[in-house]
């Protein structure tokens, strides 16, 4: 990719406002959509939010905020943007760690340290008012969603919205701003027309599943699919619990989790593993639309909603954002079967796949690591996040 020399050359801009985004039809909530598509109108890797989705959460009617707090911020160099910045007081999460922590998302900003210290001096005034110890980010709502500034893999397109793209800078922006590396989350790529599961994995898979009774049902539709994704996200919060970023989804979330997921999944490629009646495990792949966001813009409209259904049924490429299995059953053969559902979801039960983004593996969670090397995935981007004391 050839990046824009006018997109990232150093703009040592000082900032002489910073304004709140106190509704959602007002000029500061334009500011803090259009300032990235601006930011990045030059590079065809960026994917911004919906407008819709953006102006939800000014609203304040994610059920994020039933019980956390958070605010948005556009900073001015006079009238002109030059930066922005989400900030949110997770209160479930602290409460559930016992952390007091401050989280940074939506973090974008010109190639200018004046500007990016001016918003992390900001933010962590805001954390301190509220007695809290640790910035920490980009993280946003909960573990579900992809966090991390991109410092590996500049050249390669993001996974829609779950993981973000930035310009290389950004990572000496925070780093001059005072803070460190918290956790690396990788991307790996898998060729699914000559993926297979290594023998001896497909061998405990299958010993397993006649041993344990194990089976994997064929979703038949979005009826299924539907009832099936709330069992999803109620056993996220059960096979989560040993993830640093974990903090159980409350009821709403988990509703709000399985709208999204009825957007962009297939039927086809969503895997789950059953013990009797029982939800034991499941693999979340997602058919690649990256290609129709870009073009979308932000709107959803007609002809973009046409042409993202379109990009559904004909995309080469799919994304896994979620593999979990419940913990009771990963030393009884389970993790092997996650992975023969992992093939049968990567290879599209009919439809031919040529790459396969596996998404927000923790750089410390080796096991895992080891396993997508014995499988074959390169890591190819990686994303930092970063923290410092608020002192």
């Amino acid at each position: 990719m050839n990046l824009s020399a006018a997109s990232i050359m150093i703009r040592p801009m000082d900032v002489t406002e910073i304004r709140a985004v106190l509704s959602p039809r007002s000029r500061e909530a334009g500011d803090f959509i259009a300032f990235p598509k601006r930011l990045y109108r030059d590079c065809p890797c960026y994917v911004p939010w919906f407008d819709r989705g953006m102006r939800r959460l000014f609203s304040r009617k994610s059920p994020f905020f039933r019980h956390s707090d958070g605010e948005f911020f556009v900073a001015y160099h006079g009238n002109t943007p030059v930066g922005r910045i989400a900030l949110f007081e997770n209160r479930n999460f602290n409460s559930y760690t016992g952390n007091r922590d401050a989280r940074f998302y939506f973090f974008d900003a010109e190639n200018s340290q004046p500007a990016a210290d001016a918003l992390f001096d900001l933010a962590a005034n805001w954390a301190r008012s509220r007695k809290l110890t640790r910035l920490i980010g980009p993280q946003g709502f909960s573990s579900m969603a992809g966090g991390g500034i991109l410092v590996q893999g500049y050249d390669q397109m993001p996974a829609m919205t779950m993981m973000g793209y930035n310009y290389p800078y950004y990572q000496e922006l925070l780093e001059s701003a005072g803070f460190s590396k918290y956790k690396d989350f990788v991307s790996a790529y898998l060729d699914p027309r000559t993926y297979r599961s290594p023998e001896k994995i497909s061998r405990v898979a299958a010993i397993a599943m006649k041993r344990g009774g194990f089976d994997l049902p064929r979703i038949r539709g979005r009826r299924q699919m539907r009832a099936l994704a709330l069992e999803i996200g109620r056993l996220y919060n059960e096979s989560w619990q040993d993830h640093a970023e974990f903090a159980p989804l409350t009821e709403e979330e988990l509703l709000e989790l399985t709208n999204d997921l009825m957007l962009v999944t297939d039927p086809k490629l969503l895997q789950v593993i059953r013990k009797g009646d029982d939800l034991a495990g499941f693999v979340l792949t997602f058919p690649d639309l990256t290609n129709a966001l870009i073009k979308a813009k932000g709107k959803l409209n007609p002809v973009s909603l046409w042409s993202i259904l379109r990009e559904k049924r004909r995309t080469d490429k799919v994304i896994v954002n979620g593999l979990g299995i419940h913990p009771r059953y990963r030393n009884n053969g389970g993790t092997a079967i996650l992975y023969h559902a992992l093939e049968k979801s990567v290879q599209g039960l009919g439809r031919e796949f040529v790459g396969a983004d596996l998404t927000q593996v923790a750089e410390t969670t080796e096991l895992m690591l080891a396993d997508l090397e014995t499988l074959g995935a390169r890591v190819y981007k990686r994303h930092r996040v970063y923290h410092k004391g608020t002192s």
